[in-house]
Order: structure tokens, then C-alpha cells, then sequence
């Protein structure tokens, strides 16, 4: 059988491609964000807001003694003609999320404790509003009883350690049998009320009640 020489197929040259470097890579990336500048959306991003101050904060003075302060104002142990003038300007709303922290309750909580409207605070405090005379009066009523308990800690001895407001907070919610096994926080809707609750806690100091 006679010999067949094929001639192999010619070789096509393959174009080398040579790798770009990092500073290369870089400078086409950047090219091609430039080319889309036309037709790219601008995105403004604003700076993350400034927390807001605390209205509301317990104050220790240099003999140990805890009061609340609402706008610079000692309110607990203010001179009534004052504390009326606050009451009548309105706490401001932010008043009612920061007592609730105090207590180590949640806002809502608190809300439906202080037997505020829900719908007519929490708006009060999305616009940064004042409550009204009758709101603010309730809060401070709380606050006036979690500084009768911390004087009443202060006068058995030490109160290092001790956290007037989450143990009010507590027995707020507890059933008391000198209220017919009802919860304290159930009188807060009233003065009335309010004055029955300051009342059991002076019994329980002098142990007319326990």
C-alpha cells in the first residue's frame, strides 16, 4: 500500500492576553464607573441622627440621695407652685419611654400601665409633643412613689444596691390582699387611687400593713 503524507493543519496563533496588574485592574474598574456616571442614580445618604437628649434621669447628690430631674428640674422635691407650672406646660412625650426604661418596662407597657391612650401618645411622641396636665400629672405620681420608696429605703438603713424603680415596677404588678388581691398599678388612673397606693406604702414602713 503506497505511503500517504498529510500535511497537518497550520497552527493558528493564539493572541497572548496578558494579565492586568492590581493598579490596572483598578484603573479600567474605575474607567468603566466613570463611562456610567451619565446614567447612574445619585444616592444621598444622610448622616445617622443625633440620639436625643434624655429629658428624664435620676440624680444622686453628694449625700447619696436619688431624685428624678426632668428638664433641669429636681420635680419630685420641687416647690409645688413650680411643679404645678410644669404640669400645666406638659411633660415632654419622650417623658413616657424614659420612665419606662427606668422601670425596665417596655414603652407599650407603660402606656397601658399609666392607662394612657395609645394611639394619642405614641403620635405624641413620634412628633416630639407635650402631654397634657392630666398625662403628666400621672407620671409624676409614679415618680412621687418610687421616691417615697427610695426615702423609705434611705431611712431603714442602706439603700447601696437597692433600685426604687424596677421594685416598684414589681409590685406595681403584684396582687395585694389589702386591695382586695387587686394590682396597685390598677389605681393609678385616678388621684384618688394614687393616694390609696402612697397610703399602703406608709403602712408598710411603719408595719401597719406588711
Amino acid at each position: 500500500m503506497p505511503l500517504r503524507f498529510i500535511t497537518p493543519p497550520k497552527k493558528t496563533a493564539t493572541p497572548r492576553v496578558r494579565a492586568r496588574t492590581k493598579g490596572e485592574t483598578g484603573k479600567a474598574a474605575l474607567a468603566e464607573a466613570m463611562s456610567d456616571l451619565d446614567t447612574m442614580v445619585k444616592v444621598t445618604i444622610d448622616p445617622p441622627p443625633k440620639s436625643a437628649p434624655r429629658r428624664i434621669r435620676m440624680h444622686r447628690n453628694s449625700a447619696g440621695d436619688k431624685t428624678f430631674i426632668i428638664e433641669k428640674v429636681k420635680i419630685v422635691r420641687a416647690d409645688p407652685d413650680l411643679r404645678i407650672r410644669l404640669l400645666r406646660t406638659g411633660f415632654p412625650a419622650a417623658v413616657v419611654t424614659e420612665l419606662a426604661d427606668e422601670m425596665g418596662w417596655s414603652r407599650e407597657h407603660a402606656i397601658d400601665t399609666f392607662h394612657f391612650k395609645r394611639s394619642t401618645v405614641l403620635r405624641k411622641i413620634k412628633k416630639d409633643e407635650r402631654l397634657d396636665t392630666s398625662e403628666s400629672e400621672r407620671l409624676l405620681s409614679v415618680m412621687d412613689i418610687i421616691d417615697q420608696v427610695q426615702s423609705m429605703v434611705e431611712r431603714s438603713g442602706d439603700p447601696t444596691g437597692f433600685d426604687a424603680s424596677k421594685w416598684v415596677a414589681d409590685w406595681l404588678e403584684t396582687p395585694v390582699p389589702a386591695l382586695g388581691d387587686k394590682r396597685p398599678a390598677e389605681y393609678l388612673d385616678t388621684n384618688e387611687g394614687v393616694l390609696i397606693v402612697r397610703r399602703l406604702l406608709a403602712q408598710m414602713e411603719t408595719g401597719a400593713y406588711a
